[in-house]
């Protein structure tokens, strides 16, 4: 695709030269830092007890499970962090080219739209996958200490990778139809809680109770945080991937006509 790199490189310069790039990655790590060490700590007082109860009723004392009561609910924790941090870095994708008027030139230029939007989502992507690519370093610690099992670990991450691609894609779609990234950081956040929840706003019993769980982001990530791998979920996932994507691009085609 022609521009596709030139997109690419000049999206990634931008992250690493804008403060607002750097002060999301810092409250992204923090948060999942302070909140891996919390539940690390939990669940050490539970193993401790657990072991004393056992002992207590004459059975051999095994380590509580590390996946059931500490990965399992990081990796949940980790989803829901994703939630509320990554609208904020696809937030300036579209509407700093519109508020510093660049958007214009960059349309009228030889490369493509479908490059502008894909090397755009590419750069985000990227900066995503660092952070989590660093956030598994520090889960991966535990098996200094433990042995838990990395097909589960992995499991969830790969569910939480495609879970946050799905929230910058929807960050992606706000931030082209706004010139304002305020707000298109906080409609981004609003349209992806509502996707996170849409499980939640419907009778589970009815049929649009049940189509609503299917588009709901948690309903498929479920799995992954229990270490299951399904195609149908990554199916989902990357079909929701693709769609934002589509509707990213009619959304730059349609400026011809606003």
């Amino acid at each position: 695709m022609r521009g596709f790199s030139a997109i690419y490189g000049r999206e990634m310069r931008a992250y690493f030269t804008s403060p607002t790039a750097y002060v999301v990655s810092v409250v992204f790590l923090l948060a999942v830092g302070l909140f891996f060490m919390t539940l690390l700590r939990n669940y050490i007082s539970f193993d401790a007890y657990w072991r004393e109860r056992l002992l207590e009723a004459g059975r051999e004392a095994v380590p509580a499970d590390v996946h059931q009561y500490l990965l399992r609910r990081f990796i949940s924790t980790l989803g829901a962090i994703t939630l509320f941090v990554l609208p904020f870095i696809t937030m300036g994708s579209f509407a700093e080219e519109y508020r510093s008027g660049t958007m214009e030139l960059l349309l009228t230029s030889p490369i493509g739209q479908r490059s502008i939007v894909l090397g755009k989502f590419a750069a985000a992507s990227t900066v995503f996958t660092l952070l989590l690519l660093i956030s598994l370093g520090l889960v991966s610690s535990l098996f200094l200490y433990g042995n838990p099992d990395p097909t589960s670990l992995l499991v969830g991450f790969v569910g939480v990778w495609l879970q946050g691609e799905s929230f910058l894609v929807i960050g992606m779609f706000i931030s082209s139809l706004t010139r304002s990234q305020v707000v298109a950081g906080i409609g981004g956040l609003g349209a992806a809680l509502l996707l996170w929840l849409a499980g939640l706003l419907g009778d589970p019993t009815s049929t649009l109770g049940i189509w609503l769980n299917e588009l709901s982001l948690v309903a498929h990530f479920e799995d992954f945080s229990k270490g299951i791998l399904d195609s149908k979920h990554v199916v989902f996932y990357v079909c929701f991937i693709f769609f934002w994507l589509f509707l990213t691009l009619r959304s730059l085609e349609s400026l011809k006509y606003r």
